[in-house]
């Protein structure tokens, strides 16, 4: 299944592209689904018509959902649910309020990723569209796989091994119940659709990221932001979409200002994305409201071009030789030097660029040795090792 993600700062009109996207997907004989990951859903404000957590038939081969937090609970780890209600209410907490408490923060993440990874293994769907939350939002959604890896593979067995010894001991004195066989095997099962999740985001032959922007300069800046961390991730980003461009014709008098502004605006994308590939959509004098709107705005974007197309893009991530060493090359364009920070323990990297670190499991060929240094070379943050005889020698 091809995954496309729209992402950028709330208001650029993240929900109106990826609905578009899907119908002009769809057109061209794709089986897509577009689906709303954003707690403040506008999907279905913008195709026209009422959705919820189940898909519902927008047009010939294409259909849309919001994601619902409970609905997702109770579908992929009610174990968990259910052992967290009797904890809080062994703590004296009524059951309304328990039910409220239990939607813990992030918990829309979690029900976002299990739900794309439940579409994935129906073989429902060619494409599926998603139409994230604002920026920061969505790269919390796209990093939780990686950052709960961590706590799955370093704890919840260590967990699991403390509690059997504890329930066969003093667990049946204990007035807090404990959780069960049940509960750990869901968390067993959660963890493993974490990692198919995290392998299909991962995979820039199957999943791509669309960044939307206005031409404005405090969009621009976030968008840049955000191009460097899903680098950073492991995210393919393949096309920059420039939405709001203002017409030449509709822009004298009172807006004149605004398309000068812009046109300095747009300028600079040339330097600040390189050789991103990038499509222009233009400002429309009515709100792009349902499906005859949406479908024209497909046609500008995409023109001729099938909206589910692989545009070319590299991976964020490649392992290689360079001068006979073994190396890392990351992307991470617009990183600022000074923000990153790079550390080594054991098989694993851990690298740090401004308010987000990422974890980097080595292959077997890069554990033998430490890292002999790090350095930008351009867009490509490196990272080399000693060769294998300097190895040797130490």
């Amino acid at each position: 299944m091809r995954v496309i993600i729209y992402t950028g700062k709330g208001g650029v009109g993240k929900t109106s592209l990826a609905a578009a996207t899907a119908l002009g997907a769809a057109a061209r004989g794709h089986r897509t689904l577009v689906l709303s990951t954003d707690a403040a859903h506008s999907l279905g404000d913008s195709l026209g018509m009422t959705l919820g957590p189940d898909p519902v038939r927008v047009a010939d081969r294409v259909e849309a959902l919001e994601i619902d937090v409970l609905t997702e609970l109770e579908r992929s780890w009610k174990a968990v649910h259910e052992y967290l209600l009797r904890l809080l209410a062994s703590q004296g907490v009524e059951e309304i309020t328990a039910q409220e408490v239990v939607i813990l923060p992030g918990m829309e993440l979690i029900a976002a990723l299990l739900r794309l990874d439940a579409i994935e293994r129906s073989g429902k769907y060619d494409t599926a569209v998603l139409d994230t939350a604002p920026t920061a939002e969505t790269l919390r959604l796209l990093s939780f796989p990686d950052a709960i890896e961590w706590y799955f593979d370093r704890v919840l067995r260590m967990q699991r091994r403390v509690t059997r010894v504890v329930r066969s001991t003093v667990g049946r004195a204990m007035k807090t119940p404990l959780p069960s066989e049940g509960f750990f095997d869901t968390l067993e099962e959660l963890h493993e659709r974490f990692r198919r999740v995290r392998s299909l985001l991962t995979d820039p032959g199957r999943a791509t990221v669309r960044l939307v922007v206005n031409p404005e300069r405090m969009v621009i800046a976030e968008t840049q932001r955000a191009y460097t961390y899903l680098c950073l991730f492991g995210l393919a980003v393949e096309l920059l979409v420039v939405n709001r461009v203002m017409p030449k014709e509709a822009t004298s008098g009172y807006f004149e200002p605004t398309r000068v502004e812009q046109e300095t605006n747009l300028n600079s994308l040339d330097e600040l994305f390189g050789e991103l590939p990038r499509l222009p959509v233009p400002r429309y004098p009515r709100e792009v409201i349902g499906r005859e709107a949406l479908e024209r705005l497909g046609r500008d974007v995409f023109g001729t071009h099938d909206p589910a197309r692989l545009w070319p893009t590299s991976p964020p991530m490649r392992f290689r030789m360079r001068d006979g060493a073994p190396v890392i090359e990351l992307t991470l364009p617009h990183a600022d030097p000074a923000s990153v920070d790079l550390r080594q323990r054991g098989d694993t990297l851990y690298l740090t660029v401004g308010s987000f670190r990422r974890s980097i499991a080595l292959p077997v060929a890069y554990t033998r040795g430490q890292v002999e240094r790090a350095f930008f070379d351009g867009n490509l943050f490196v990272i080399r090792f000693r060769r294998a005889e300097a190895r040797g020698a130490a």
